[in-house]
């Protein structure tokens, strides 16, 4: 009996999970494409990232997130437009990004968002001048979102408990 109620209960966190992924990804999407986005994808991106099994996991998350997210546009902007797309360029890029990161003081997270913060824009602002812009801006309106969603759900679902 035990295992059954523990099997219904991971369901239902899994089945919440999956709501919660689902309906973050359509507001945040339109609601990128509302405030003029050309990469409309990178708001739904940022819930599916940061949506954790808590509300203060969420943010801290969606803080590191934002926080590399930053870093990693000011050096790509800062330095990438001046030269070529190349893998050692890439590299470069990225020990320097995480190595800002390592003297704020920043965590593991934060290098890996810079990481990847760095490789998207450093590769898709040569195609899209608006790259930065659009991942900076939906970054913020999806871990917006994930944050408001699970605000929401926690109230919704903590009192039927």
């Amino acid at each position: 009996m035990m295992e059954l109620q523990k099997n219904n209960s991971f369901n239902n966190n899994l089945s919440f999970l999956a709501w919660k992924l689902s309906i973050g990804s359509i507001i945040s999407w339109e609601l990128a494409e509302l405030l003029g986005s050309h990469h409309p994808y990178l708001a739904p991106l940022s819930v599916i990232l940061t949506i954790q099994s808590t509300m203060g996991k969420t943010i801290g998350l969606s803080i590191k997130r934002m926080i590399g997210t930053i870093i990693g546009i000011f050096v790509t902007v800062l330095i990438a437009k001046h030269l070529p797309v190349e893998g050692w360029v890439l590299g470069v890029l990225i020990l320097l990004g995480c190595y800002i990161s390592i003297y704020l003081k920043l965590d593991k997270k934060v290098l890996h968002q810079v990481s990847l913060t760095i490789l998207f824009v450093f590769v898709f602002e040569h195609l899209s001048k608006s790259y930065a812009t659009d991942r900076l801006r939906d970054s913020f309106v999806g871990v917006l979102v994930a944050g408001i969603l699970q605000l929401v759900w926690f109230r919704i679902f903590s009192r039927k408990t």
